[in-house]
């Protein structure tokens, strides 16, 4: 509870700011306790702001403690009920508000309903956030051993998220490949309105276990998202694909048409210990092959040790019903330490 005397302290600050936000860039967060601080909004999420200041570095911090804020940047804003706005900020008088400068006016919104807010930079370098992970696993009783690399690049424009994917997951005994598995995938989300996008995505794959040497996917969904607020997300996507597959050792392809029903979900915690876990399961199906139909699963978990490194595990299952190869298994699964870097 701020007291009548700082309210007036920080009323007075707001109104000098607002006299000089014409003559200069400074981005500028007031903190409840009436503390100002003056640097760089880089983003909003999950209840953090990230914010770079000249001499001290960038600082996170969490959400609840900002009384109001102000910049001139253009910012992607999603708010708890799903609205976006596109605007910059200016500072508001009233406790725990901020006022959104749009193009047809202003509107007064709460900073706690604020979930996400990126800076719309011009530069394609400074849209983009991505994460390199590493896994090795080696058992000298059955000289077994398992490398797993994987990673991802985000690129966030105004209504539209896109993701790069990749993974590779190979088993090697005595110097002979015994396994290996290998998925590429493109995903684009636009959105609709509110809590409604359109996906679209394309996907590479080969698995050895499942039998199929190449198996390309081309797809839409429609995408709602059931969840969103500071530490989690969670969405349901409904959707078709058709995919051409190349079974182990064949050099003819079978075309298949296939439903889509997936559920995904992303838990984070930015305050000490981080903590980031994503999962997602994708059922598929068949409608060319009757009876046939397919599940992805996919778990990755993750706890940060020191500035954007972090360690923790992947877990992977997928089964198909009916392989395109007769004697291929019917499931693949498994299970990786991984040591990954973040940035952005």
């Amino acid at each position: 509870m701020i007291g009548t005397f700082n309210k007036a302290i920080i009323t007075t600050i707001i109104f000098l700011i607002g006299l000089s936000s014409f003559a200069q860039k400074t981005d500028t967060i007031i903190h409840v306790n009436g503390n100002v601080l003056l640097g760089e909004i880089k983003k909003l999420d999950n209840g953090i702001i990230t914010f770079k200041m000249d001499g001290m570095g960038t600082i996170k911090f969490q959400l609840d403690k900002v009384y109001t804020f102000s910049s001139e940047k253009h910012f992607q804003v999603i708010m708890r009920q799903g609205i976006q706005y596109y605007g910059t900020f200016d500072t508001s008088g009233i406790s725990r508000r901020v006022k959104i400068r749009l193009l047809n006016g202003t509107e007064s919104l709460k900073v706690e309903d604020i979930i996400e807010m990126y800076p719309i930079k011009k530069n394609f370098w400074l849209r983009t956030s991505g994460t390199f992970s590493l896994g090795f696993n080696f058992s000298k009783g059955s000289d077994i051993a398992s490398i797993t690399s994987s990673g991802k690049i985000d690129y966030r424009n105004r209504k539209t998220f896109t993701q790069l994917n990749w993974s590779d997951n190979t088993t090697v005994q005595s110097d002979t490949l015994n396994s290996n598995k290998t998925d590429v995938s493109f995903d684009i989300q636009k959105l609709l309105k509110k809590r409604w996008y359109i996906g679209f995505n394309a996907e590479g794959s080969s698995n050895s276990e499942l039998g199929y040497d190449l198996r390309l996917l081309v797809g839409t969904s429609i995408i709602n998202y059931l969840i969103q607020n500071y530490h989690n997300r969670m969405y349901a996507s409904i959707g078709a694909s058709g995919n051409r597959e190349w079974a182990s050792g064949s050099e003819d392809p079978s075309d298949n048409l296939e439903g889509l029903i997936g559920l995904n979900y992303h838990y984070f915690k930015y305050t000490d210990p981080e903590i980031n876990i994503s999962t997602y399961i994708n059922t598929y199906p068949n409608l060319t092959t009757a009876g046939r139909w397919r599940v992805n699963y996919y778990l990755d978990a993750k706890v940060e040790v020191i500035n954007d490194f972090e360690v923790g595990i992947n877990f992977y299952y997928n089964y198909d019903n009916k392989p395109v190869s007769s004697d291929a298994s019917t499931n693949d699964y498994g299970i990786t330490t991984t040591i990954s870097y973040s940035f952005h």
